[in-house]
């Protein structure tokens, strides 16, 4: 699967006291929050992946999941499937091998929703800061 990044970077002006809080707050409560966001816009990102999963025993597609990883300062959420459905992957890149051409799946379920991701995380973070705020 080629690595399609969905990286977002956001300006927020006006919250000082967010901001403050966010640098010399709780690390803990600074990664709950921002995994409770990414986590609800990898859910259509996995979502997507299980639809545009192929299908033959019905394994892979209900083994796709997410999962967050923090990992020097960053978190990152992953969308894909366990190493218990390995060869979605090798469905994913192909191997020429075994005369198994590219499927690119993985690649094509994000591709299709890219925007809707976007907006999710957004709209998460804007609902996440008001409460926040509030």
């Amino acid at each position: 699967m080629a690595d399609v990044d969905i990286t977002i970077v956001t300006d927020i002006e006006g919250l000082d006291e967010l901001e403050r809080d966010f640098t010399q707050g709780s690390k803990r409560a600074v990664f709950k929050f921002l995994r409770g966001v990414e986590m609800k816009a990898a859910k259509i990102l996995m979502d997507s992946a299980r639809e545009y999963a192929p299908y033959e025993t019905g394994f892979l597609e209900s083994d796709i999941h997410r999962q967050s990883v923090l990992s020097n300062g960053a978190l990152t959420v992953r969308v894909g499937p366990s190493q218990s459905a390995f060869y979605g992957l090798i469905q994913e890149f192909g191997s020429p091998e075994a005369n198994v051409p590219a499927l690119h799946w993985l690649e094509n379920s994000a591709r299709a929703v890219q925007g809707a991701v976007l907006d999710a995380y957004m709209e998460a973070l804007r609902t996440g800061l008001e409460d926040m705020k509030g």
